[in-house]
């Protein structure tokens, strides 16, 4: 016990330093402007369904070795000169990532004191994001535009209302326009209906395209922008607990994971794949949006 406390006569100024670096730990997870955990499921469906944005608070060396799709980096150290830069956000839902949650924690706290609301810190980081078997990339990716979440909830609300218009409508009877396969698989909101009138001649040989999915893939939700994006009528097939669609697609494909795209039965690459299509110009021919 003497030992000890010769110890920490001799050192006292490191135990200052431990216990201030404690309590503002201690501070970021309790205190005022605390952050506000979430898991990397509840991270994803932030993600997927209300582009949310993701803040990288690690170095850019990490960063770079490999961080979650279209995260945005900003290193703690350096945070607050990106502050004027997230302005724009403050209306948007932000989850800020590190490796395992204490610089995010911190970074948190600095956000909600210069009045960003929704902000929510990724429990366990990026360890915990692999640990779920999330993917990471380390392409460089292109962060949500601010207000695209006010924006998505404004469509999915509408296509709800639409949906239920033309339940009332049809009595009940079977939809048609984007098919989905299963009770459960996602319906695509921008495909005509059956008896929508065409405008356009041309849009009587639009190609069939169709896409595989899972729930819970941020890979699928990158694929599926990108359809968006473009305007086009796609059928969404999610294979989540069926495997015999996931056979059926891996058959076609000659590749297992999700996603996979075909235009009139012919496959066209997954995620990357049809990225890359994009990059290269040729997507567009590819999707009937221009004579090839």
């Amino acid at each position: 016990m003497q030992q000890f406390s010769a110890f920490f006569v001799a050192n006292w100024p490191l135990f200052l330093a431990l216990a201030i670096i404690l309590f503002m730990l201690v501070r970021s997870y309790v205190g005022p402007g605390a952050a506000r955990a979430m898991s990397p499921m509840e991270a994803l469906q932030l993600i997927n369904h209300q582009n949310a944005l993701v803040l990288d608070v690690r170095t850019d060396k990490e960063y770079q070795d490999g961080h979650i799709i279209n995260a945005m980096p900003a290193p703690l150290g350096m945070l607050s000169n990106h502050l004027t830069k997230l302005a724009p956000y403050k209306q948007t839902p932000i989850v800020v990532v590190c490796r395992s949650g204490a610089r995010s924690a911190q970074a948190v706290a600095t956000l909600r004191k210069a009045g960003f609301e929704q902000v929510y810190n990724l429990a366990g980081g990026i360890m915990a994001w692999q640990n779920a078997s999330m993917p990471l990339t380390t392409e460089k990716g292109k962060p949500p535009k601010p207000g695209a979440a006010k924006k998505v909830a404004q469509e999915e609300e509408a296509v709800t209302e639409g949906e239920a218009a033309i339940e009332e409508q049809a009595g009940g009877e079977e939809k048609t326009g984007a098919r989905a396969i299963g009770e459960d698989a996602p319906v695509d909101k921008q495909a005509p209906a059956a008896d929508a009138p065409v405008e356009e001649e041309g849009k009587k040989d639009a190609p069939e395209i169709v896409i595989y999915t899972t729930a819970h893939c941020p890979f699928c939700v990158r694929a599926v922008q990108l359809l968006k994006d473009k305007g086009v009528a796609y059928i969404e097939i999610s294979v989540d607990g069926k495997p015999e669609l996931r056979q059926e697609m891996t058959r076609k494909a000659g590749s297992s994971s999700v996603p996979q795209v075909f235009v009139d039965g012919e496959h066209i690459g997954d995620c990357d794949g049809i990225h890359a299509l994009d990059a290269q110009g040729k997507l567009d021919s590819l999707l009937g949006l221009t004579r090839a």
